[in-house]
């Protein structure tokens, strides 16, 4: 009997973990493609980019040198890799 209920208790966390993990994931609809407009935060900035590559199973590829002030933030990269979940979008390309 108490092994039933251990057996039970596991499959019930392993459940719940699933789909914990299922709910955190970003709807197909919702990730940006090449092309649009992001915005997201990066070491405590708002950042605006254009995504240059979606073709990442969690992320996009974005040129984050559309920002007027670019130059002045004295960023290291032009380009950065930004999580589906970490960004939202401000505006679709003209499809």
């Amino acid at each position: 009997m108490a092994d039933e209920n251990v057996s039970k208790n596991l499959m019930d966390a392993a459940f719940k973990k699933k789909e914990s993990e299922e709910e955190q994931k970003v709807k197909e609809e919702d990730k940006a493609t090449e092309g649009d407009i992001i915005t997201f935060q990066k070491d405590g900035q708002q950042m605006e980019a254009v995504v240059t590559s979606a073709r990442l199973q969690n992320s996009v590829v974005c040129d984050m040198t559309i920002m007027d002030d670019f130059h002045e933030r004295n960023l290291e990269f032009e380009k950065t890799v930004v999580a589906h979940k970490n960004y939202s979008i401000k505006e679709r390309r003209d499809r």
